[in-house]
């Protein structure tokens, strides 16, 4: 019975639900860290973000961000988008942050966190890429051929 029911949602979840979930739980448990308590690196890295909105507004665009990738979990590949780019969308804009944070000099440590944020998103990019749906297109026959 319990086998059962974890092939059944293994079989909705797969790797791709999986890398979303795990993803969209991350970017909620950041999230709310960054709203309670954001680290004094984390707030020198991004600082060329903080000009635009304080860091528990960013706090709550992780959380809205790892919502929407952990509701998307369960939908079928290709229906996902949503998802797939609110998992990706976060990391790349914290790796542009940090990049810009150490080429602007606000943080001398900034150059660490780029790799991390960026390599986040590039693997859901490749676990998407590798679980897209096959689209299955007929050969066309034309008179005369066989």
């Amino acid at each position: 019975m319990m086998r059962a029911a974890l092939a059944r949602g293994w079989g909705r979840l797969g790797w791709r639900g999986l890398a979303l979930l795990l993803s969209g739980i991350s970017w909620i448990t950041y999230g709310a860290s960054l709203t309670v308590q954001p680290r004094y690196g984390t707030v020198r890295g991004i600082q060329v973000l903080l000009g635009w909105v304080d860091m528990a507004v960013w706090g709550w665009a992780w959380i809205g961000a790892g919502l929407v990738a952990a509701v998307y979990a369960v939908a079928r590949p290709g229906r996902d988008l949503p998802g797939i780019a609110a998992a990706m969308a976060p990391p790349l804009l914290w790796a542009a942050a940090y990049a810009l944070g150490g080429l602007s000099g606000t943080s001398a440590t900034a150059w660490g966190a780029v790799m991390p944020w960026g390599t986040h998103a590039t693997l859901i990019a490749i676990v998407a890429y590798l679980t897209r749906p096959r689209l299955i297109v007929p050969r066309v026959v034309r008179h005369g051929e066989h």
